[in-house]
């Protein structure tokens, strides 16, 4: 039984899909000078800061619970994930995104409030949306999970996603042609 607070960039990458899966949010808004607030970015950026407090939240009271002590959630403030925020997202970020909203499931469903938790039917709709993006690619015997079938590929993804991380290079002949450090060779 794992339960682990959840560094705040898998939480920005989280909220980011979220965000990008349910309001369109990388769609252009109106060309108003810098100056002049855009209530519709505002809202967004907003419900994201609460739905990001809400998946910290019940993070933190899973890691509250196993520690048998009150630890409180940090104040979360969105920071979007650039890399999502593009014309395309490619099936290496959909894994990753997926590895991420499996992990936080995984170290936050520990105490009594997380069935009926928004945070929960967030991540449900979020996995909603992953499976409606998924639904081509195969599924193999997870190489770490006897006895689990998961999609193709998202052993290559890691549990707690950092920025320093950053996603894999697409699996094409560009990725290829890529070096660790992201640039081309």
């Amino acid at each position: 039984m794992r339960a682990l607070p959840v560094p705040q960039d898998t939480i920005d990458l989280l909220v980011t899909a979220m965000l990008i899966s349910s309001t369109g949010f990388t769609r252009p808004h109106s060309h108003r000078p810098a100056d002049v607030p855009d209530p519709a970015l505002s809202a967004e950026v907003a419900g994201a800061d609460r739905i990001g407090q809400q998946l910290w939240d019940e993070n933190y009271a899973s890691v509250s619970y196993i520690n048998g002590r009150p630890i409180p959630a940090p104040r979360y403030e969105w920071q979007p994930v650039a890399e999502l925020l593009g014309a395309h997202i490619d099936v290496e970020q959909i894994l990753q995104i997926e590895r991420s909203r499996l992990y936080l499931e995984e170290v936050s469903c520990h105490h009594d409030g997380w069935d009926s938790s928004d945070a929960r039917a967030q991540l449900n709709r979020l996995a909603e949306t992953i499976a409606a993006r998924l639904c081509f690619l195969p599924r193999e015997s997870s190489p770490e999970h006897a006895g689990v079938i998961e999609y193709a590929g998202l052993s290559r993804a890691v549990d707690e996603w950092t920025r320093e991380i950053g996603f894999r290079a697409r699996l094409d002949v560009d990725g290829a042609r890529r070096t660790p450090e992201g640039r081309a060779s």
